[in-house]
């Protein structure tokens, strides 16, 4: 059932949605859908897919949608009691009950606090004690205060580090602090979340002409060779990443509408991001769409299609023309969401084709079946919505604004 919603348009959210929900036929959080939207049994419980629907999930019941507030509140459960430590603190990737090492990562993590943040905004119960564990775990074991950002991972009890530093887990804090530090009102999470934004953006995407690093040494020190012999990594590729690009751009926006002091330099540097993204990453093959990554010097290296990518460009997009910086933007908006519908939406199976090889057709050597509601359901939702500092907040402010004009 759609719900109204300020005269949105949900039909795509209601399909993605409905398609989501079948992710709670498991025994443990929700579940790997697989392409037909059976949950994949061959794969363990993940904290980060659990995360990401309860996030999906918390949205949708904010939207109105019916048994979402119920599939919320089961993932802030799940989260609570299968996927925390309650020895060593901290979340593991994998739960106890089932085969894993135990390893606990500022990437899962930062989703956990992601969702939790979002979940108690809504009002679901045990959401603010998720929060409270998921920023504990951040600030005392993760935080590097000599560089200003998180470490990437540990072994369960927090005793070794892994010799590694990502941008990645880092970007998806800056999202977590920023969707935390609106729930909380707590603007010191703000702060935190432009210092990472500084060391990763101003310092080291700038430096090297926008064409952002993704990995680094345990010193903070570009590591540009990183997975050059596993170049189509899902979450470590080798080379540039064009979707994340896209998606610092849209965060650092989000970052700077909440009126924080010292980011003058966002807009210059979102806006170089995204030209970069668009530029160096559309058709860089001959062929329509982006690839998945490029080297140094913007040649293709995995030429796959990811919906992410495109997903994380409208958004980008859509909140690069709300912010008035690029007058190409919105044009950008549509032809990118003709893009896909026309290449990754699944008329057959339901949902959208999560990964496309070269030719464009659905392949799945990088992601897995179609587990994530998390990319797409911003893509369908922001270019609808007013600024805010987060998905949840632009829909509050789009609430308030429908109020105050009916």
């Amino acid at each position: 059932m759609t719900p109204p919603a300020d005269g949105m348009n949900l039909d795509g959210v209601t399909r993605l949605i409905d398609f989501a929900k079948q992710s709670a036929l498991t025994t443990t959080g929700f579940g790997h859908l697989d392409n037909r939207g059976d949950v994949d049994s061959s794969l363990p419980p993940s904290l980060m897919i659990t995360a990401r629907m309860t996030f999906s999930f918390s949205i949708a019941a904010e939207l109105g949608f019916d048994e979402c507030a119920t599939l919320a509140a089961r993932g802030i459960g799940s989260l609570a009691h299968d996927f925390f430590d309650p020895t060593h603190g901290g979340f593991v990737s994998v739960p106890a009950s089932h085969p894993g090492d135990g390893t606990k990562s500022a990437y899962d993590t930062t989703f956990v606090l992601l969702a939790a943040s979002t979940a108690h905004a809504i009002g679901v119960t045990g959401a603010d004690q998720v929060l409270d564990r998921a920023l504990d775990a951040l600030f005392t074991h993760f935080w590097r205060e000599d560089l200003g950002i998180f470490a990437n991972s540990f072994n369960q009890d927090f005793s070794v580090a892994e010799p590694y530093l990502g941008a990645n887990a880092n970007m998806h804090a800056v999202e977590a602090l920023i969707a935390a530090s609106t729930a909380l009102r707590d603007s010191s999470l703000m702060a935190h979340a432009l210092r990472i934004s500084d060391f990763m953006v101003n310092q080291q995407a700038r430096e090297s002409e926008w064409m952002m690093p993704e990995h680094f040494t345990p010193l903070g020190e570009p590591h540009p060779a990183f997975n050059a012999e596993n170049p189509a990594d899902e979450f470590r590729p080798y080379g540039v990443t064009i979707g994340h690009l896209f998606e610092w751009s849209r965060l650092l926006l989000e970052l700077h509408h909440s009126g924080i002091d010292n980011a003058h330099w966002i807009p210059e540097a979102a806006i170089n991001l995204y030209n970069t993204a668009k530029e160096v990453g559309w058709a860089a093959d001959g062929a329509e769409g982006f690839v998945y990554t490029v080297d140094w010097e913007g040649q293709p290296v995995v030429r796959d299609r990811m919906m992410w990518v495109v997903a994380e460009a409208i958004s980008a997009a859509a909140q690069i023309e709300q912010s008035n910086l690029l007058e190409t933007a919105q044009g950008d908006v549509a032809a990118w969401t003709a893009h896909l519908a026309t290449m990754f939406e699944d008329t057959e199976h339901g949902s959208w084709h999560h990964q496309l090889d070269a030719e464009g057709k659905p392949s799945s050597t990088i992601a897995r079946g179609k587990p994530d509601a998390y990319h797409l359901l911003q893509a369908l939702l922001i270019p609808q919505l007013p600024l805010g500092c987060g998905l949840l907040d632009r829909i509050h402010q789009n609430q308030s604004r429908t109020s105050e004009n009916p």
